[in-house]
């Protein structure tokens, strides 16, 4: 008989992430227009959250984070 395994939502999120590849920083700048900005403004976003390494995901959301912060 045949067994039928159940995955929860937080397994699949895990397989998901664990597929994606991750890039350094120097990388992610380098290829600037995949987030359509600026070399200068991806090194410093990810400089600025502390990031060496992150996804293409990870990192759109820390450049979107960091492109809306308020200028003083």
């Amino acid at each position: 008989m045949a067994t039928v395994k159940k995955t929860t939502a937080t397994e699949t999120k895990v397989a998901t992430q664990a597929t994606e590849s991750v890039y350094t920083a120097e990388e992610l700048a380098t290829n600037h227009k995949v987030f359509n900005t600026s070399y200068e403004i991806v090194a410093v976003a990810l400089r600025l959250a502390g990031k060496t390494a992150a996804t293409v995901t990870e990192a759109q959301k820390i450049i979107d984070k960091f492109k809306s912060k308020e200028v003083k």
